[in-house]
C-alpha cells in the first residue's frame, strides 16, 4: 500500500465570494479592455448605429422557376391562356416577384407559336 500525501504547505481555501469576485474583476477588465480598442480602431465596417430603412428582399427568377410556371405554346385555346394567366399570377404571389420583373419573368415560360405574332 502506497503511503498517504500529506500537505506540506497550506493552501488557501476559495470561498465563493472570492470566486464570483474574481469572475466579476476579469469580465470587468475584459470588457474595459474592448471598449478601449473599439474606441482607439477606425473601423469602418463597424456597426455604430441604424444605417436606414432595411429592404425586403424580392424575389429573383430562380425562385419563380422553382415555383414551377405555366408554361404557354399557344395551341391551348382561350381556356389554355386563362389558366397560364391564373397560374402565373399565383407564382408571381409565391414567389414574391418585383412588379419590375413580372414581364421578363412570364414571357419566359412563352414557348412555340405563343412567341411568334399573327
Amino acid at each position: 500500500m502506497p503511503p498517504k500525501r500529506t500537505l506540506t504547505s497550506e493552501a488557501s481555501a476559495m470561498t465563493q465570494a472570492s470566486i464570483r469576485k474574481l469572475v466579476a474583476d476579469s469580465v470587468t477588465s475584459a470588457l474595459e479592455a474592448q471598449a478601449a480598442t473599439m474606441a482607439n480602431t477606425s473601423n469602418p465596417n463597424r456597426n455604430i448605429g441604424p444605417t436606414g430603412t432595411p429592404i425586403a428582399k424580392l424575389g429573383n427568377y430562380k425562385e419563380f422557376i422553382s415555383c414551377q410556371p405555366f408554361y404557354f405554346n399557344g395551341t391551348e385555346g382561350a381556356v389554355g391562356l386563362i389558366r397560364w394567366f391564373e397560374r402565373t399570377k399565383s407564382v408571381f404571389s409565391r414567389s414574391r416577384c418585383a412588379e419590375v420583373n413580372k414581364v421578363t419573368f412570364s414571357t419566359s415560360t412563352l414557348t412555340d407559336g405563343a412567341l411568334s405574332v399573327e
